[in-house]
């Protein structure tokens, strides 16, 4: 992932997260796991298996993932995951090489270690062409006597973020390719990426039922991947103008209009958020939930606006209380919104991909690697981190302005073999892969 920008952070403040209560729960990283599981009928598979919304070990344990991608099979990165306690590793592999080759790699560097893979083919990466996937296809198919040796305990990764977003064909392409895998004679879990370049919650939301519903083994796990289109913007509410359309003040003085950094009153005010998710509103409580909005804000330090599209000339007097966040991306909107769809669906739903935050590389975005775990482990979700030995440096290195875990060409044997990223996602006392991390119980 190519590496742009500067290093801008803009957390979550407190009063936001309370407020926030109904999407955002007190962090659980021991979290319980629901023992004892049936593997549903339907489902003649004898290794992971999903069951109500969660991921279920062959034993019938619930299992969290908790992990990071791999993005060169090649580099010196084995040793070093298993010393981070990662639970699972999802590997980018080279099906160029023969597929014994990568069954006997991956059971060596992942199984052989307590670590559950996770195999994708990258080949299709932000790709929105059917025929791209169908070839991506052909290839598991091609190959299926080899990875199904791993059927017991791997997942398989069809496509690394193939598709278009909020698009039935990413439903309908998805459709046929779980067919042909599942004829082919796949039992394990198959992980989808969503569309547009995996960020789009669209197609999650409108047709993740629909591919979870084709599989006669009902054996699914969705991922997202947060990047540029998530984010952590926030504000209280100071004043509403009643009328059609609704004119927001918020209670900021920043620089910049803190929906839309960038815009300092004088320049672009586009903001590209399109609805608000509105909470704490006294007095005028119709202001509360999901409201469209005109995708320009206004204002100027100390009076910054939005403007809803809705007619609240006869709503009650606005009385304050009320904090305000960008319902298609913030990240704790997104947690949320997964977790429904996992209860609603029975699907499992993960983040598959995540980054260091600041504002860097091609796809930007502020929100931090602890925003969103402590977010997903909140509501049982689980995650990956990208990634393990993604180097921004010549000579297989990297420093802190990349996507790299380790500084050197996967390594770890100590703190200072991490980056800033690496060192969070892996030692972080609260939520770390070194505190939380549980391997599957079939280890």
């Amino acid at each position: 992932m190519p590496v742009t920008g500067h290093h801008i952070r803009h957390v979550l403040p407190v009063w936001l997260m309370a407020t926030l209560s109904a999407v955002t729960l007190p962090v659980v990283c021991h979290g319980a796991t629901r023992p004892g599981a049936t593997r549903p009928p339907f489902n003649t598979g004898s290794g992971f298996f999903v069951a109500g919304g969660r991921l279920y070990d062959y034993d019938g344990n619930e299992f969290r993932i908790r992990g990071v991608n791999r993005l060169h099979w090649d580099s010196d990165s084995a040793d070093g995951i298993a010393r981070s306690h990662a639970n699972t590793v999802r590997w980018d592999i080279d099906f160029g090489r023969s597929a014994a080759l990568n069954v006997g790699l991956v059971k060596a560097q992942s199984i052989a270690r307590h670590e559950v893979p996770i195999v994708g083919n990258w080949e299709g990466t932000c790709s929105s062409d059917p025929a791209r996937l169908e070839s991506i296809v052909s290839t598991w198919v091609t190959q299926a006597r080899q990875w199904r040796r791993l059927d017991r305990t791997f997942i398989l990764n069809i496509a690394n973020e193939w598709g278009p977003a909020d698009s039935t064909v990413w439903r309908d392409a998805y459709i046929v390719a779980v067919k042909r895998l599942r004829d082919a004679g796949y039992l394990a879990p198959l992980l989808i990426d969503s569309g547009g370049c995996g960020q789009d919650m669209d197609d999650l939301a409108k047709y993740s039922r629909a591919v979870f519903d084709s599989d006669p083994q009902r054996n699914i796990v969705f991922a997202i991947h947060l990047y540029g289109n998530t984010d952590d913007h926030s504000a209280s509410i100071r004043t509403v103008r009643a009328g059609n359309p609704t004119v927001i003040t918020l209670d900021s003085s920043a620089p910049d209009h803190p929906m839309a950094p960038g815009f300092n009153g004088h320049n672009n005010s586009w903001s590209g958020l399109s609805a608000y998710q509105i909470s704490g509103a006294r007095g005028m409580t119709q202001l509360n939930g999901v409201q469209p909005a005109r995708v320009n804000v206004g204002g100027v330090p100390g009076a910054w606006t939005v403007t809803l599209q809705v007619d609240s000339s006869h709503w009650s007097p606005y009385t304050g209380g009320a904090t305000l966040v960008d319902y298609n991306g913030n990240y704790a909107v997104r947690m949320a919104r997964l977790a429904a769809l996992r209860d609603s669906v029975g699907a499992a739903y993960i983040v598959g991909e995540f980054g260091p935050g600041e504002n860097i590389g091609s796809s930007p975005t502020s929100v931090t690697p602890g925003e969103l775990i402590k977010a997903a482990e909140s509501h049982g979700i689980g995650w990956l981190a990208w990634a393990w030995d993604d180097m921004n440096l010549p000579g297989c290195s990297a420093d802190d302005h990349g996507f790299s875990m380790t500084r050197g060409c996967g390594r770890y044997r100590g703190p200072t073999d991490l980056t800033r990223f690496g060192h969070d996602v892996v030692l972080n006392p609260e939520y770390g892969l070194a505190t939380n991390a549980r391997p599957a119980s079939i280890f």
